[in-house]
């Protein structure tokens, strides 16, 4: 099961970015006139941090808080971004010898995570009437 969940994380990890590949600066900040929406960038940012902070998390073994590097919300960060954090979190997967009943809640913590993220991203993407990439799964 665990290698199934690692496959699908890193189809989730192609998903994203084909959608911050495909937008630009104005879709990354664009933000529907409704409670509580965030706009593609936030979205974006708690994913990143999620892959980064979960890595690290799988890394160690043990849950040390969340923390996202992103700075600046423009599509060339996003897109370095996005990239460096799958990396994290493949190279921590690869790190691991022992995988242990936490490593794999942080495992399937992150791949809910990712999921999640990926069907609020495209509802917002659908409410802009922009495209969705093909390999968005859940669109």
């Amino acid at each position: 099961m665990k290698e199934a969940v690692i496959e699908s994380l890193k189809l989730r990890f192609k998903s994203c970015d084909d959608i911050v590949a495909m937008s630009d600066d104005k879709t990354l900040v664009d933000k529907l006139d409704v409670a509580r929406h965030k706009s593609l960038a936030e979205h974006l940012w708690c994913v990143i941090g999620a892959r980064e902070s979960y890595a690290k998390a799988i890394a160690e073994g043990a849950w040390s808080g969340f923390n996202c590097s992103v700075q600046d919300y423009s599509k060339a960060a996003f897109v370095e971004k996005a990239r460096s954090s799958a990396n994290e979190v493949t190279a921590a997967i690869d790190s691991v010898q022992d995988w242990t009943a936490d490593r794999e809640g942080f495992l399937l913590a992150l791949a809910e995570h990712e999921v999640m993220h990926e069907g609020q991203i495209i509802r917002h993407l659908y409410a802009f009437e922009r495209e969705i990439p093909e390999t968005v799964k859940w669109a």
